[in-house]
């Protein structure tokens, strides 16, 4: 009996929310705080009236998909995390679209990476009722008019919103998954187009402000991609492409957001194996049709490394993971492998937006994945580094579920989030979210 109550006491305890942080107590009107469109000078990203304006974002997932690739496709036990996203962004089922934009507001983002998967444009059935449940206004509607709807929320609320092009298919990636290259499952021609047809569909939306072209380009099974030899698998020559033809076809405005190779290579000992991420960017960098326009972006999470594909068992290799490394050692390779880009007066200089990074929260315990976090978060902070969280929005049921992300939703529409007092990942999140940033000034 009174060990039963020393538990209830210590568990109230344990999710006592902490103290509001200060973008709670006072959250500032976001749509007056930045004017679009927005461009780059230098290592920044800047608005229309030349304030900078750093991105500090989140991935709103679903849209491109969360299917794992076998069983039916309708058992959510066949979905990463068990969640379904049913094709559209993740949670309207759960949650009123304002109640999710209310969250990411409290988390004090500015902006959301909203990805999406190329046959979304082309899937003309309707969304099954119970995906919209719980935004009954959204019955009747394909997936892109969803993710429309989504764009349009984001975007009266104050949020920028960047386009991302996660996948060809609609499943959750990134293995050997028919979407490793952005034309894996579908011609460049096609992908092109999509482009074209996604950056004109928002161009009279002022904060619409970013096309992010492909994610996490990786091997398949037989070929790598390459950066600068000019054939089918050239991802440094298709981004060139398809920015410029954004640009000069589709929406002048956008920022072009490309990211690095993932990943080359075969993962076993003895064979050449690793990411090379941004590093080719040394010797050979982007020159859009419209200056002022290019974004780098790189993704790094502790279970993965320099040479580490991150899996366990097939695949796995002996190299060290990131969370393997000690605080100086990461700090070493993250700059020589992506934020060596902000480096001023460079022919590659540029933003960098680490646009995924992220960690599991309340019932991770390893004290070298915690330390990989905070060690993380302090190198963003130190280098006033844009950046976006994977992920933001999941599903939990009684306090557990996928808790790698900051706000979940049950069943019955009740929230879990990152600041109820039992999530450890919530000090660091506020170091960074609230870390002061260098302001851009003309000719500094």
């Amino acid at each position: 009996m009174i060990a039963g109550l020393l538990t209830a006491v210590l568990t109230a305890t344990l999710v006592q929310p902490l103290p509001p942080s200060p973008a709670q107590l006072e959250e500032p009107d976001l749509a007056a705080t930045w004017t679009a469109p927005l461009h780059t000078e230098g290592r920044y990203i800047v608005d229309a009236g030349g304030s900078r304006f750093k991105l500090k974002s989140g991935n709103w997932h679903g849209a491109s998909g969360t299917y794992d690739g076998s069983g039916d496709v309708d058992d959510p036990a066949n979905h990463h995390a068990g969640e379904n996203s049913n094709g559209i962004p993740l949670g309207l089922d759960r949650a009123p679209i304002g109640e999710i934009l209310d969250s990411f507001a409290e988390l004090g983002l500015n902006s959301i990476r909203l990805p999406f998967a190329n046959d979304m444009i082309r899937d003309e059935s309707i969304v099954p009722d119970q995906a919209v449940a719980a935004n009954p206004q959204l019955r009747g509607k394909t997936r892109l008019q969803v993710y429309d709807a989504a764009v349009s929320a984001l975007t009266d609320r104050g949020f920028a919103v960047i386009l991302n092009n996660h996948t060809n298919t609609t499943r959750w990636c990134c293995g050997v998954d028919g979407n490793e290259r952005w034309n894996s499952s579908q011609s460049d021609q096609q992908w092109e187009d999509d482009w074209a047809f996604m950056a004109g569909r928002y161009r009279d939306n002022p904060r619409v402000v970013g096309a992010d072209l492909y994610n996490e380009v990786r091997r398949d099974v037989f070929d790598d991609p390459n950066w600068g030899l000019g054939d089918a698998h050239d991802w440094f020559a298709a981004s060139q492409r398809a920015g410029d033809r954004i640009l000069n076809e589709a929406n002048p405005n956008l920022l072009i957001i490309i990211e690095g190779i993932n990943w080359v290579g075969i993962p076993v000992d003895g064979f050449p194996h690793g990411r090379p991420t941004l590093e080719p960017v040394r010797t050979l960098s982007h020159t859009l049709a419209k200056p002022g326009k290019l974004v780098y972006s790189a993704h790094f999470y502790g279970y993965t490394g320099p040479n580490h594909s991150g899996a366990t068992g097939t695949g796995e290799t002996s190299d060290p993971r990131y969370q393997d490394l000690s605080r100086d050692e990461l700090h070493d390779v993250l700059q020589r492998q992506a934020f060596f880009v902000t480096e001023d007066g460079q022919p590659y200089t540029a933003p960098l937006w680490i646009s995924e990074f992220g960690v599991g929260g309340r019932d991770e315990q390893d004290p070298k994945v915690r330390a990989w976090f905070e060690n993380f978060v302090d190198f963003l902070v130190a280098n006033d580094t844009d950046f976006a969280y994977w992920p933001l929005v999941g599903w939990h049921e009684n306090r557990r579920g996928n808790g790698w992300a900051l706000a979940h939703w049950d069943s019955a529409g009740n929230r879990m989030f990152l600041d109820d007092g039992d999530d450890w990942r919530a000090s660091a999140w506020h170091r960074l979210v609230n870390a002061s940033s260098r302001d851009f000034e003309v000719g500094g």
